[in-house]
């Protein structure tokens, strides 16, 4: 399904405007709180939709984003930098005071807020009935979407529905179990409101509101909600599977059948927010080892995240995931240090060991495999941190899984395994096929094995493994760094910031 307009979500808001007539004496109220004098009009209540969407852009695509779903999982691990591997190592830096835990609460109530103010606005203001109708909708899913950060990451938290006015010091936590419902709630109404499609691509259709209905349900482990919403959108949705993998993460190919909801960043600087720096974290310090900073060969090095020994192990060989996923190989780009023997352009040959070579590069924190899907070309230098790359949020492929587990678990794993297996049958390279799972075989650590294969990177997998209650076994069994993991490592630590500035006791997590 492409579009031809993407949302623009770089509106500004004036937050204070005051004036004076000089042609009148007579008193006239001439200020209006910020927020009803932004959300007074159609044009006003339009910004503060797109205001809610922009606060996506600090999640997905962003390193805290990164760092709280991928760092210490069954397939990353840290590399060389960054001030944050005890998130991966589960030691006791792991605390309260984590200012990228901080980032995502606080975003994520900022998203909120803006979207209980539309809603708290939106009825009193005269506009097309239609799009109103749309907006509503839209904040809504959009709410639910930062509720599901906020409830995945540390359980209970602060709900509200309405918009909050000043400081809010006596705010206690609320069941995530009673959130879920709520999520479920204006989820629903997305559904019942919105169309498949859109003139304005990247806004909320029908079909993003299935899949998040989806794993809303899976979280209140309603399996039959969750295999029929995914069903509905699989059978009576425009999206389509793209042809090869390859093909959806083609830069040029952004906004293809597959992707059911992405957030958007463009390609100008002044309107891209922090834009995507997802090339960045997964980029090893290959510029150490006599290489110049290459766009096309992950530009700017990061080094945060580094795949693990499983991970990589977990693909067969002719499943063509592997090469879209991952960076193995790369080429010398700089003659003044290209080695007698090699030219620019041949394959980099390493030293694995004393006396031992290979053109695949090692897998070690200063030097590790990459990760390409958020590859992004188009930068003007190597050092801009900022991509311009659409960060897809829910593709279809995910919805295949999430049927297929739905339906395993109502015991029904010979209707469940078909929907798996078209997902590798897409994977297989041309000319050969993937070995089929049998029903049999079909339980939950082979469908996390294929979302590893199908989603790794995409800023899942901590969610899934603490869903489905596998994050302490398989965090601690493939990843070499979590030695130290313990069970209450499934809730993150409430912001100490939270806690200091409430005036009533809010409990932190247990472990913490």
């Amino acid at each position: 399904m492409i579009i031809s307009k993407k949302l623009n979500i770089s509106a500004v808001l004036l937050v204070g405007a005051l004036g004076f007539s000089s042609c009148s004496l007579d008193e006239k109220d001439l200020y209006k709180p910020v927020p009803e004098a932004i959300f007074s009009n159609a044009t006003g209540i339009g910004n503060g939709v797109s205001g809610v969407y922009s606060s996506l852009r600090r999640l997905y695509g962003s390193e805290p984003g990164f760092t709280v779903t991928e760092m210490g999982t069954d397939i990353f691990q840290h590399g060389k930098d960054g001030s944050f591997k005890f998130m991966d190592d589960y030691s006791t830096a792991f605390n309260p005071q984590n200012s990228y835990l901080t980032s995502i609460w606080n975003n994520c109530y900022v998203g909120i807020n803006t979207a209980n103010t539309v809603l708290d606005k939106i009825d009193a203001v005269s506009m097309d009935p239609a799009l109103k109708m749309r907006y509503k909708a839209e904040v809504r899913f959009l709410r639910a979407n930062y509720y599901y950060w906020l409830t995945t990451q540390f359980g209970d938290v602060v709900y509200t529905e309405h918009e909050t006015k000043g400081a809010v010091t006596d705010a206690g936590r609320v069941s995530k179990d009673t959130i879920w419902r709520k999520m479920q709630e204006d989820t629903k109404f997305a559904v019942d409101n919105l169309g498949w499609t859109t003139s304005d691509y990247g806004r909320v259709t029908k079909g993003a509101a299935l899949h998040q209905l989806a794993k809303i349900a899976l979280l209140m482990k309603d399996y039959k909600g969750a295999s029929d919403a995914a069903l509905e959108l699989i059978n009576n949705g425009p999206f389509k599977l793209q042809t090869t993998y390859a093909a959806v993460f083609d830069y040029s190919n952004q906004q293809n059948s597959e992707i059911v909801f992405a957030t958007q960043y463009l390609n100008n600087a002044l309107y891209n927010g922090p834009g995507n720096g997802g090339h960045a974290f997964f980029t090893p310090a290959y510029d150490q080892f006599g290489l110049t900073r290459d766009l096309n060969q992950g530009g700017r090095p990061y080094t945060r995240f580094r795949p693990t020994a499983f991970f990589r192990n977990l693909f067969e060989a002719n499943d063509s995931r592997f090469d879209v996923t991952f960076r193995y190989t790369w080429f010398y780009n700089n003659a003044a240090t290209t080695p007698a023997g090699k030219k620019v352009g041949d394959t980099v040959v390493w030293t694995i060991s004393p006396g031992v070579t290979s053109n695949v590069a090692p897998n070690t924190d200063n030097m590790h495999w990459a990760i390409k899907k958020h590859d992004d070309p188009t930068r003007s230098s190597p050092q801009d941190l900022s991509g311009f790359r659409d960060f897809f949020v829910y593709r279809l492929s995910e919805t295949y899984l999430i049927a297929a587990e739905a339906l395993m678990m109502q015991q029904k794993s010979d209707e469940g395994v078909i929907w798996l297996n078209k997902v590798r049958d897409r994977a297989a390279k041309p000319g050969t096929t993937l070995t089929q799972l049998t029903a049999a075989q079909l339980n939950i650590d082979a469908i996390l094995d294929e979302r590893a294969r199908e989603l790794g990177g995409e800023e899942d997998r901590w969610q899934e493994l603490t869903r489905t209650g596998k994050l302490v076994e398989r965090a601690s069994k493939y990843n070499p760094n979590a030695a130290n993991i313990q069970s209450h490592h499934v809730l993150r630590p409430i912001p100490q910031e939270q806690i200091d500035l409430s005036t009533n006791k809010f409990q932190q997590n247990d472990g913490y």
